[in-house]
């Protein structure tokens, strides 16, 4: 795993030919590793004609082939002993179909190491101590759901003083705390401590509006949405507005407003940077392909995404191609690379996710 600590030692918007070269190596490190030890994604790639060996240039990072993102909600991929396996997070809640991640011990510091890493470039990581609330499942009970791991992951990228979880468990089931959520940012307002608000925009969004809140958490706040609208896309409200609404109700500033998206069969974060772009870091490679024939789309057209990481040596996820739509972009912010725009989920079926579970608990 040298290339690969390597790689996540580095700057990870650092776009030169040495830091490409970097994800290079260590990309084809964890393909051989997947390639020799999980047969069936051996017995593919043979099928199909690639071998890791390939991997020379950056243009053969084309070549990988991408495995159905379908495929790891169907069945349990693992290229290590399970005994050695630290974590197992799935995407799904109490319904629909679930894909489920496996982290070793070395592969768990890994996704820990490189998201502090993307935050902490991207001006979000910091020493100051905040109060959280945290729009998403508490960890204590759902601590192996994708989005509880990642905002619970989050709050350790600050000092920290009061954490609270919105969604909670009531004995049989979970839901929302909506009047503990509203204590808690009255109590946040009156406390002095900058707060960081985390999770579904939707969720948010529908607690500023049925209880009329209107209050001031200070220049220093933040707030990091993740999980998309969902199953609220009719009422999804445009980013720039959404952003100018959270600033005139909450008081956060809107270079202060993120957004994340991820996935938890890939594991890296695509963050926004000030001026609300989703910045593709040189930790993952994206490719947007034609749902055709899988060719690659030219620049700035649209197609299925298909995502590329390294730092996953228990799971066989290397190349992932996904049922959702996009394309990249470029973003003039000075921090470089590509940018991915996201553009919906290909097909009609919809599964029912963590977050479309969290949404069914407002009421």
């Amino acid at each position: 795993m040298k290339a690969t600590d390597l790689l996540l030692d580095s700057d990870p918007f650092d776009f030169s030919d040495n830091a490409k070269k970097l994800f290079l190596e260590s990309i084809k490190e964890n393909a051989l590793h997947h390639y020799q030890k999980h047969e069936f994604t051996r017995k593919l790639w043979d099928k199909l004609g690639f071998h890791p060996n390939e991997l020379e240039v950056e243009n053969d990072l084309q070549k990988i082939p991408g495995t159905m993102v379908h495929l790891f909600k169907e069945h349990e991929f693992c290229s290590v002993p399970r005994e050695e396996l630290a974590l197992v997070l799935t995407s799904s809640g109490t319904g629909g179909q679930k894909s489920q991640q496996f982290l070793d011990k070395k592969s768990l510091e890994n996704v820990k190491r490189l998201a502090y890493s993307i935050h902490r470039s991207l001006g979000m990581a910091s020493a100051t101590e905040y109060n959280y609330l945290c729009f998403t499942y508490d960890p204590k009970v759902a601590n192996d759901l994708g989005t509880a791991f990642t905002d619970e992951l989050l709050t350790n990228f600050t000092g920290k003083k009061e954490v609270y979880y919105a969604i909670q468990w009531n004995g049989s089931d979970f839901e929302m705390n909506e009047k503990g959520v509203v204590e808690a940012l009255k109590r946040f307002e009156k406390s002095g401590t900058p707060t960081r608000i985390l999770g579904f925009p939707a969720l948010l969004f529908e607690m500023i509006e049925k209880h009329d809140l209107n209050m001031n958490l200070g220049p220093d706040s933040w707030l990091q949405t993740g999980g998309g609208w969902k199953g609220k896309a009719d009422k999804e409200i445009p980013k720039k507005e959404f952003r100018q609404i959270i600033h005139a109700r909450l008081g956060i500033p809107e270079e202060n407003q993120r957004d994340l998206f991820g996935m938890v069969e890939h594991g890296i974060p695509y963050v926004d940077c000030k001026k609300g772009n989703l910045h593709i870091p040189n930790y993952a490679r994206v490719f947007v392909r034609s749902p055709h024939d899988i060719s690659i789309r030219p620049r700035g057209e649209r197609g299925l995404l298909h995502f590329q990481c390294s730092y996953n040596f228990s799971y066989p996820a290397p190349s992932l191609l996904t049922t959702d739509y996009g394309r990249l972009g470029t973003c003039d912010c000075g921090i470089g690379g590509d940018t991915l725009i996201l553009e919906g989920r290909a097909g009609v079926k919809k599964h029912k996710g963590c977050a479309l579970k969290a949404l069914d608990l407002i009421r």
